[in-house]
C-alpha cells in the first residue's frame, strides 16, 4: 500500500492558517514599518489562495476520468453541503444583529438570494467557494483533456494561458487594447492555478526547483516594487498577476520536495488539521471578526501591531479548527448523508475526500 504523502496535507494546513492571518492584517498602516510588514506578508500569505486551487486541480485533473455524475455527487456531498451550511450560518448570525424584521417566508428567499448571487453577509472569503465549484464542474472534460495531452502539449497549454492571463492583467493598464480579443479567451481567470497543480506534479523534475525558486523570489520583489513605486498601477497584484503565479509555483514546489515530515506526532497533528481545514476555513472568518478580534482587542496586545495579527490568527485557528472539529462529526455528517453515492462507504472527513 503506498504511504500517505504528508506534504499535501502539511500544505493545505499551512494554507488555511495563512489565510487567516491575511484577513488578521489591518486593512491600513500608520507607519512605514507596519506597511513593510503588510506588503511583504500579504502577498507570501495570499500566494496560498492560488495553492488551494493548484491542491485540487493535482488531484482530480488526475483521477476525475470516471463516471461523471458520480463524480459530481461527491463534489455535492463533501463540497456544497458544507458550503451551504455555514452560508446558513454567516446569514443567521447577520439576522441576530440586524435590526430589520421581516416576515417568516421573506428570510428564506433573502437567504437564497444572497447564497446564489455570493452577497451572503460577512462571508467575503466566500467567493472561493462559488470559482472552485465552477471548475468542478468543467473537471471531467478538463481531466480528460489533460490526459489526452503528452507532455510537450501540456507545456505550451500552460505557456499559453499564462501569457493570456499576463495580457489580461497589463494590458488594459499599460494602454493596450486588446479587450474585444481576450474577452473571448477560454483560458484565463482561476482556471490557470487550477491545471498548474496538475501540470507541475506532471511535469517537475527536483533538479529544477532553484529556477522556481528564483521566479517566486523575483516575483516577490517585483511586487513590494510595483506596491512603493507604482501604487496606483496594480492590476491583480494579489490575485491572477504573473508575479504571483510564479509565488504560488515556488511555494506548491518547496513542500513538494522537502514537506514530508518524518515525525510521528507531527504528522498526525498535521493529518488532522488538514481534515478538517476546509470547514475551518468556512468558518474562520465568522469566528476572527466575532469572536477572535474583539477577544484580543480587549488586552494589551491590541496595542502592538505584529503580535496583535499573530495573535488574533492563532485564536482564529484553535476556535475555527474547534468549531470544524465539532460540526464535521455532527451536523454535517448528519447532512451529507442525503446524497448518496455508489461507493456505498460513509465518508469520514471532508477534506479527505476533497483533495481527491
Amino acid at each position: 500500500m503506498k504511504e500517505r504523502e504528508i506534504k499535501y496535507d502539511f500544505l493545505r494546513a499551512v494554507a488555511v492558517i495563512a489565510i487567516m492571518m491575511v484577513h488578521a492584517i489591518p486593512a491600513v498602516s500608520v507607519n512605514d514599518k507596519q506597511w513593510w510588514f503588510a506588503a511583504v506578508m500579504q502577498p507570501l500569505l495570499l500566494s496560498f489562495v492560488g495553492i488551494y486551487f493548484m491542491l485540487s486541480g493535482m488531484f482530480l485533473l488526475n483521477s476525475a476520468t470516471g463516471d461523471i455524475m458520480q463524480f459530481y455527487k461527491k463534489r455535492v456531498k463533501v463540497i456544497v453541503i458544507p458550503f451551504l451550511f455555514f452560508s446558513v450560518l454567516y446569514y443567521l448570525f447577520d439576522v441576530s444583529r440586524s435590526l430589520e424584521v421581516l416576515s417568516w417566508w421573506e428570510y428564506p428567499l433573502e437567504f437564497l438570494r444572497d447564497f446564489l448571487s455570493g452577497t451572503v453577509p460577512m462571508a467575503d472569503h466566500m467567493w472561493f467557494m462559488y470559482v472552485i465549484i465552477a471548475l468542478y464542474l468543467c473537471t471531467p472534460f478538463l481531466a480528460r483533456m489533460m490526459k489526452a495531452m503528452n507532455d510537450q502539449e501540456l507545456t505550451c497549454f500552460i505557456l499559453l494561458i499564462l501569457g493570456v492571463q499576463t495580457l489580461t492583467n497589463y494590458a488594459g493598464g499599460l494602454g493596450i487594447g486588446l479587450d474585444q480579443i481576450l474577452t473571448y479567451m477560454v483560458f484565463q481567470g482561476w482556471l490557470i492555478y487550477y491545471v498548474l497543480g496538475y501540470a507541475l506534479k506532471r511535469l517537475f523534475q527536483r533538479k529544477d526547483f532553484k529556477w522556481f525558486a528564483f521566479a517566486g523570489i523575483l516575483g516577490l520583489v517585483l511586487t513590494l516594487l510595483q506596491k512603493r513605486f507604482t501604487p496606483g498601477f496594480v492590476p491583480g497584484i494579489h490575485d491572477l498577476a504573473p508575479t504571483m503565479i510564479a509565488m504560488s509555483a515556488a511555494v506548491f514546489l518547496l513542500f513538494e520536495c522537502w514537506g514530508n515530515l518524518r515525525f510521528k506526532a507531527a504528522r498526525t497533528v498535521i493529518t488532522w488539521l488538514s481534515r478538517h481545514s476546509y470547514s475551518a476555513y468556512l468558518a474562520h472568518y465568522l469566528i476572527l471578526k466575532a469572536a477572535a478580534e474583539p477577544i484580543v482587542d480587549q488586552t494589551m496586545v491590541r496595542h502592538f501591531y505584529v503580535p496583535r495579527i499573530v495573535c488574533t490568527t492563532l485564536l482564529t485557528a484553535v476556535l475555527s479548527f474547534a468549531a470544524a472539529w465539532l460540526l464535521d462529526g455532527t451536523v454535517i455528517k448528519w447532512l451529507q448523508k442525503f446524497v448518496k453515492t455508489d461507493t456505498g462507504k460513509s465518508i469520514k472527513s471532508i477534506n479527505v475526500k476533497w483533495k481527491e
